[in-house]
């Protein structure tokens, strides 16, 4: 089995780096090794990579979620590819669900005997005719998009970061958006039904439960059951939303009527408003427009994932 670690120094505002820096001393296995040096740039190595040749390839991502992001979408559909991640982001949803190695020994013991993978479920969205884009963990349309976007371009998470309160900044960011943000209405349509919601603040797409750093917004999400699940929070008052977030830490949100929760191999979302943020992963991907129909589906066995047996995996097998 080949191994490459894909490293993304910057991530977590420098941790990665560090991280990256204690593991390769620690490590005795023959590896390779490629730095990320720009946005995109774990898609380019990992696809590249992977497209070598007919050997089984083990990629290491060190980094955060937006690493894990490219380096999947890279790769996606390669039956020779297994993933592993070591956390070294500021939020690591992907690390809440997913298995993931914890130190060199561990990563040795699983090359050495070549332990097992999962096949893994990946969400798509198409955004009008042109846009296609996946994710791992979970998309957004409205409000979570909208603090992505703003807290990609602030200094807040450089600081939180740089005090070990990475997990803060976005919290920080909810509560300043939260007076700012223009809520929307939407149309969802499935297979079996149409439904209207008004006064959205935001339609979350989740292959697993978490995202924003730890905040386990979609109870029900498996990422290998073939399914897609939506978090529609709509005809809600800025405080009571501000109270609500606080709730989803502790899985308690799923008792409000202004939470809906719907799940389907296929959804079209219509948005009825001129300009709304959308996002991938976390990673902001651009705003659509007046009644643009964007198309979430969910591809199965797209991806392999490590399975370690003493991890705490909570994926069903």
């Amino acid at each position: 089995m080949h191994v490459l670690f894909i490293v993304n120094e910057c991530a977590g505002n420098g941790k990665g780096k560090i991280v990256w820096n204690r593991l390769q001393q620690q490590l005795s296995i023959d590896y390779q090794v490629a730095l990320t040096q720009y946005e995109g740039h774990g898609q380019e190595i990992a696809e590249q990579w992977a497209q070598k040749d007919q050997t089984k390839k083990l990629i290491i991502v060190v980094g955060g979620d937006g690493t894990v992001h490219e380096v999947v979408s890279g790769i996606v559909h390669n039956q020779l590819v297994v993933i592993a991640v070591v956390s070294a982001g500021s939020g690591n949803d992907f690390a809440r669900y997913y298995p993931t190695f914890k130190n060199a020994k561990q990563i040795e013991l699983y090359v050495r005997s070549e332990l097992s993978a999962s096949m893994m479920d990946i969400g798509k969205l198409q955004l009008g005719a042109m846009q296609h884009e996946v994710f791992v963990n979970n998309a957004g349309i409205g409000f979570d998009a909208y603090v992505t976007r703003h807290i990609n371009k602030s200094r807040l998470k450089y600081y939180f970061n740089k005090i070990g309160l990475g997990k803060l900044s976005y919290a920080a960011a909810v509560v300043r958006g939260l007076f700012h943000f223009s809520c929307f209405d939407v149309t969802v349509q499935t297979q079996n039904q149409t439904i209207h919601f008004q006064n959205v603040w935001f339609v979350a797409t989740s292959n697993q439960p978490y995202f924003g750093g730890g905040m386990k917004i979609s109870p029900m999400s498996k990422a290998n059951d073939g399914k897609v699940e939506l978090t529609i929070v709509h005809n809600i008052s800025r405080v009571k939303l501000l109270l609500i977030f606080a709730t989803v830490f502790f899985e308690k949100h799923t008792k409000f009527q202004e939470i809906s929760f719907l799940q389907s191999e296929q959804f079209d979302i219509v948005v009825h408003a001129n300009s709304v943020d959308c996002h991938t992963d976390g990673n902001y991907i651009g705003a659509i427009g007046q009644d643009v129909v964007v198309r979430c589906t969910v591809q199965q066995q797209a991806w392999k994932c490590i399975t370690l047996e003493k991890s705490k995996n909570v994926i069903s097998q």
